[in-house]
């Protein structure tokens, strides 16, 4: 009979942790001195968090621990006693002897009776501070590019996904440092050190008058002294305690967290994903995107399935890359994060995103490819002929860029505003937002609360970003209470446009007044949507609409503006 280990609830394969390892010493004292549910959390092979420091009073216990770093091979001589070492660690010093030696400490190593220790981790409260300071290892917070976040440190692989490093509870009179076992872990391999972890552990009691008990553990991983006595706290109500004290090892380990140089050659097994549809079967055709087990045009056979085979994906595989614009950078033809990686994509004729399966496996991450195969679906449509032509024929060919076109249509309407009166039509776009635009992809899905983002976006830098105070003052003055689109629409008519080229962000400002784009049920919001043109429209064709119609409208602004400008 098999049963599933359920955390918290049901045991699984019993580990080597102190709990484990060290029985209950003989006795009559209390049971709650001899700290079972502590014990367990003293383990030679942590796989979650470690805490690294911590300094906790409370009614029934105290807590001190701490952590410095030795040299590979020299665990034996820092676990012959329970004394902690690398105490003068973390503290700057400067000596000087009667004979007139002189010379300082820099509290980053220290020597122990043979045992060198190096600094990993401390909480200190240095004068005119407020509040303890936490210090952690610089080489660590190096080796995983490590940046500052409230109350710890986090850092990015190379998929440009954000991790927890470091985590930290700290007030005035007690705190707590923990550091992700893993990474530790990956860190003291390749640095040739291993974590000594020293604890020091009390617990209080009320009840009394029991024989002193002694007791330790000591092996090649752990060096522990235990005692309970009776009756010594004579100045509390809790009189009688017994003290876990000393000294354990956590050595490096080729872990699955790997730095970011690295996460790329690691030993990696490569997924299989679907390609094609079997004509005589009708099954599901996959193959694993491994490059060095694909096809290339230097192959004497035809027998591998080839690098360049298009796989295919639903749009919505990009919904969490678009989702973080400070991170990542969307396009319909590449998508990039941080500099780190980056793959080119397209889309297909029926909206899915298509990717060579050669380049999954080159040029996506590992920590992707689960996300990427939960979206991966059986060939569609027809390749984007922009990519055919490039990728297959050598042609120099472009693709259909509604975006693409509406940015540069802004950008040339700024510049010629620039040229023509001093300074751009649209303001620059806060930060965030211009994240947000420069990763502006539209839908991922049908649903039709996937319009109200991107729409909002559009909205925002089109007719938010508008100058009103340049539009006054070319307009040359303006009525009362009056609105920059209406600002817009004479400087328009002023420079000879006749179509109202502006109405379309007028229709685009009425669908977010009125509640068209956040309530796309109601009236109002109906009404506004045939204006748009696009309430028969499901929400990617919807929105691909309404990107072209202000991109139109923009790129005869631009045109106007500089024949106007020609013309001076």
């Amino acid at each position: 009979m098999s049963i599933p280990v359920i955390p918290g609830y049901t045991a699984g394969p019993e580990r080597t942790n102190l709990a484990t390892s060290w029985k209950r010493p003989p006795g009559e004292y209390p049971e709650q001195l001899w700290p079972q549910d502590y014990l367990v959390g003293i383990d030679p092979d942590p796989s979650s968090w470690l805490v690294v420091e911590e300094n906790a009073h409370g009614v029934a216990n105290q807590c001190g621990r701490g952590c410095v770093l030795i040299h590979q091979g020299r665990e034996d001589s820092a676990l012959a006693d329970t004394t902690w070492v690398g105490r003068d660690l973390g503290d700057f010093g400067v000596w000087s002897t009667s004979d007139g030696e002189a010379g300082y400490d820099d509290g980053l190593t220290n020597d122990d009776g043979g045992v060198l220790s190096e600094f990993f981790v401390q909480v200190r409260q240095p004068s005119g501070s407020t509040v303890p300071q936490v210090d952690v290892s610089l080489p660590f917070l190096w080796f995983w590019d490590a940046f500052s976040v409230a109350n710890g440190w986090h850092y990015v692989s190379a998929s440009g996904r954000e991790h927890e490093l470091i985590r930290y509870e700290v007030s005035d009179q007690s705190w707590k440092v923990e550091v992700r076992a893993q990474e530790l872990r990956t860190f003291l391999k390749i640095y040739r050190k291993s974590a000594l972890l020293q604890v020091d552990y009390v617990t209080k009691v009320k009840e009394g008058d029991f024989a002193r008990v002694d007791d330790d553990y000591n092996s090649d991983w752990a060096h522990f002294d235990f005692y309970a006595i009776a009756d010594f706290l004579m100045a509390s109500d809790r009189r009688s305690m017994s003290r876990v004290c000393g000294q354990y090892v956590v050595k490096g380990l080729n872990t699955a967290r790997r730095p970011r140089w690295e996460e790329f050659q690691s030993a990696t097994e490569y997924p299989e994903f679907i390609y094609g549809v079997s004509p005589d079967t009708g099954q599901l055709l996959t193959h694993t995107c491994d490059p060095d087990r694909l096809g290339t045009y230097f192959d004497e056979t035809s027998t591998r399935v080839h690098y360049l085979t298009p796989v295919y994906f639903r749009r919505a595989v990009l919904q969490d890359y678009v989702a973080e614009p400070s991170r990542y950078e969307v396009t319909p033809f590449h998508l990039s994060c941080l500099g780190l990686w980056g793959v080119d994509i397209s889309i297909n004729s029926v909206g899915l995103i298509e990717v060579y399966l050669g380049d999954i496996g080159r040029k996506i991450p590992h920590e992707e490819w689960g996300h990427w195969r939960s979206h991966n679906v059986p060939p569609e449509g027809k390749m984007e002929e922009g990519r055919f032509r490039r990728d297959f024929l050598g042609q120099w060919a472009d693709s259909p860029d509604p975006i693409g076109d509406l940015r540069r249509a802004r950008e040339r309407a700024n510049d010629a505003a620039a040229k023509r009166f001093g300074r751009p039509l649209w303001r620059e776009l806060p930060s965030d937002l211009g994240e947000q635009y420069r990763s502006l992809m539209g839908p991922l899905t049908d649903d039709p609360s996937a319009m109200i983002g991107p729409l909002l976006i559009i909205a925002k830098v089109f007719v938010d970003g508008l100058d009103s105070k340049l539009l006054k003052e070319v307009g040359g003055g303006a009525g009362k209470g009056e609105q920059s689109l209406s600002l817009l629409k004479s400087l328009l008519a002023s420079l000879g446009d006749e179509a109202d080229s502006s109405k379309v962000l007028r229709d685009l400002y009425a669908v977010r007044s009125r509640g068209g784009v956040a309530h796309l049920s109601n009236s109002a919001s109906r009404a506004v949507l045939v204006q748009l043109g696009i309430s028969e429209l499901g929400p990617i064709a919807a929105f691909e609409a309404v990107v072209m119609k202000v991109g139109q409208s923009v790129a005869v602004l631009a045109d106007l503006l500089e024949q106007d400008g020609a013309s001076k």
